[in-house]
């Protein structure tokens, strides 16, 4: 404060703010499912802020079948894709991992499972 014709100068004391990184969801769709062998499946991952407002996280995603890596993809408006044709018959349990960025905590999906006929 500047002071005025009857008031002292005075100044505020500091304080601290602490920004986060903001924590998000990573959901991930399978199309088509069921498949049938050597059938091109195609993953879809979003990953979006918990709490609203927070923008649009940036970064890279790995797509996983149990602990084998699928392949990797980059995120642009908080979606990336990967097409596959290399599951074989039966059963997969694909899960997609964003990694996080400066801004963004990581997260990981749900399990989805992909049958191959």
């Amino acid at each position: 404060y500047n002071g005025s014709a009857g008031y002292n100068t005075s100044t505020s004391p500091t304080i601290s703010q602490v920004v986060s990184k903001a924590n998000t969801s990573t959901t991930l769709t399978s199309s088509p499912n069921p498949s049938v062998s050597g059938q091109s499946v195609t993953l879809t991952v979003t990953v979006a802020p918990v709490a609203p407002g927070g923008g649009t996280p940036t970064g890279a995603v790995s797509f996983l079948d149990g602990m084998t890596l699928l392949g990797t993809g980059t995120l642009s408006g908080g979606v990336a894709t990967l097409s596959t044709s290399s599951l074989s018959v039966g059963s997969h349990s694909l899960t997609a991992t964003y990694g996080g960025s400066a801004n963004y905590n990581g997260s990981t999906s749900p399990a989805v499972t992909q049958t191959v006929n």
